[in-house]
Formats: C-alpha cells, structure tokens, sequence
C-alpha cells in the first residue's frame, strides 16, 4: 500500500510541474521589469516635454500678439484705451484708408501744382468799413486774406466750413487777432477753379 500511494504522489508531483511549466514561460522569454519601467517612465516624461514646449510656443505667441494690438492702439487716434481686439482691428483698418486717401490727395495737388507754375494773380480784392477780403490764385492754388474787426467768437470755424462745402481741401489756416481786428489767412487748393468755386467761396465769406 505504501508504493501505491509514493507512486501516486510522484504521478501528482509531475502533474503539477507540467502544469506549471506550461503556466508559466521560460526565463528567457520574459522581459526585465525593471526595463519595462524604465520605458515607460521614459515615455511619460518626452510627452511632458512636449506638452510643456508646446505650452510655452502657445504663451509666446499671445504675448506677442497682446503686444501687437497695445501697439496699433496707440498709432490709431481714434480708439480708446479699454477697446477690444475686434474694434482695434476694424478702427485700425479705416485709419489706414484715410491715411490713403489723404496721400492721394497730396499726390493730385502736388501734381497740379507741379503742371501750372503761374504767377500768382489777384482775383479779388472787397472791403468795407468792418472787413476785408483779398484773394490771390497761383494755378490750383488760392490763398485767401481776410479781415474783420468784429473778431466775433466762431468767426474762423465758419470761414474754414465755407470751404469745406465747397470741396476745397485747405492745407494751411492760420488765425491771429491784434487789437480787435481779426485775421484769418487760408491757403486752398481749388482745382481748376471748376464750377466758379472761388467765386462760391467768396461770396459766402462775405456773407458770414
């Protein structure tokens, strides 16, 4: 009985180690814990890195950018301090194509200054016991005298709105008053005097 029973033990020994070792892979077969830690960490740490610079590019350019629209609202007069991106854009974008249509202006009146070198010549000259208008035109170009002793307040702002209506582009008013006596002094440019704008414009001076 006891051979039976050590025969049996054996059977069952082996049984359990071919269970075993077909559970269980060869040593060779099974990779380093340590390595696959290693790996792992290894890993994690470069998609760190790579958030992290992406992160910082991110920060960089809307640094960048924050700069750019606190530079544009300072160089457009138009816009006030607390303005948002949206109205910095639209504001910026009409101020330039003001600042484009000003140069072009100066580019016509350059030019028909440059083709007429004509001596200047005296087209008007009126006065009476309160004011006084001379009026001089050299090509495209006419430069207006005017005088007043009732130097009354708004006086200059409605001679330069005369002009105004009449499209004439002024580029150089100057105001001065001596002694109760009013002088504005307008140079404008009128164009081919088309339409008799210096006689438009001198009839309503006259009439202010």
């Amino acid at each position: 009985m006891k051979k039976e029973g050590e025969e049996d033990d054996r059977d069952l020994s082996k049984l359990i180690l071919a269970d075993t070792a077909s559970a269980i892979p060869p040593l060779s077969q099974q990779p380093p814990p340590m390595a696959e830690g290693i790996a792992d960490f290894t890993s994690t740490s470069r998609k760190r890195t790579r958030t992290e610079a992406g992160q910082e590019t991110e920060r960089g350019r809307r640094e960048k950018m924050s700069d750019m629209y606190a530079l544009l609202q300072t160089m457009v007069p138009t816009l006030f301090p607390k303005a948002t991106r949206v109205k910095i854009i639209s504001e910026t974008a009409e101020y330039i194509k003001e600042l484009e249509r000003r140069r072009d202006r100066l580019e016509e009146m350059k030019k028909s200054i440059g083709a007429v070198a004509a001596t200047p010549i005296l087209v008007s000259q009126c006065s009476n016991p309160d004011s006084s208008l001379r009026v001089t035109v050299s090509g495209n170009v006419a430069f207006f005298g005017i005088q007043s002793v009732r130097a009354r307040r708004g006086l200059a702002t409605q001679v330069i709105m005369v002009f105004e209506k009449h499209e004439a582009q002024v580029f150089a008013a100057n105001v001065a008053v001596n002694h109760g006596l009013l002088m504005v002094t307008v140079t404008a440019f009128v164009g081919n005097n088309g339409d008799g704008v210096i006689d438009k414009i001198i009839r309503d001076i006259r009439n202010l």
